[in-house]
C-alpha cells in the first residue's frame, strides 16, 4: 500500500485576501536605507492645534458626563483626530493621540506626560475643553522616526 502525495495549491479570497498559497518560496523585497535625516514636511503645531480645536469643540459641545458613554467617546475622538492629522501627510512621523476626559466637579486637574524627546524634530500640540459637565484634555504628539 503506497500513498501518493500530490502537490496542492488553493486560493483564498474575501476579507482582503487574494493570494495564491502554495509550497513555492515567495520572493521577499528588501529596501536600501534612505539615510534621510529630516522629514519632507515638518510637524506644524499651529495647523494641528486648529484641527484639534475644530474637532474637539464640535464633538464635545453638548456632551454630558456618563460613565458608559465617555470611554467610547474618548476612543472615537482619538481616532477622528488621528485620521484628520494623518490626512495632512506628515511623512516619517508617528502620530500619537492622548484623550483624557472627566466629570467636572469643582476640582482641579494637573496632567503631565514625559517622553524621551528630540527637540529638533519631535513636536506636540494640545487643546483643553470645558463645558458645565465635562473637561477634556487632548494632546497630539508627532514623533519623528528614521
Amino acid at each position: 500500500m503506497s500513498k501518493e502525495y500530490k502537490r496542492f495549491s488553493f486560493r483564498m479570497s474575501g476579507f482582503g485576501f487574494n493570494r495564491r498559497i502554495s509550497n513555492k518560496q515567495k520572493m521577499v523585497r528588501t529596501y536600501q536605507p534612505t539615510y534621510q535625516l529630516n522629514p519632507r514636511k515638518r510637524f506644524n503645531i499651529e495647523n494641528v492645534e486648529k484641527i484639534l480645536k475644530r474637532i474637539v469643540n464640535s464633538e464635545l459641545a453638548d456632551v454630558e458626563y456618563s460613565e458608559k458613554l465617555i470611554p467610547d467617546l474618548c476612543i472615537s475622538l482619538a481616532e477622528n483626530i488621528r485620521t484628520a492629522i494623518k490626512e495632512e501627510n506628515y511623512d516619517r512621523y508617528r502620530i500619537i493621540v492622548a484623550v483624557t476626559m472627566g466629570q467636572r466637579r469643582q476640582q482641579s486637574v494637573h496632567m503631565f506626560h514625559s517622553f524621551l524627546w528630540d527637540h529638533e524634530r519631535d513636536a506636540f500640540a494640545s487643546h483643553n475643553f470645558e463645558n458645565c459637565h465635562i473637561y477634556a484634555n487632548v494632546v497630539v504628539y508627532g514623533v519623528y522616526f528614521d
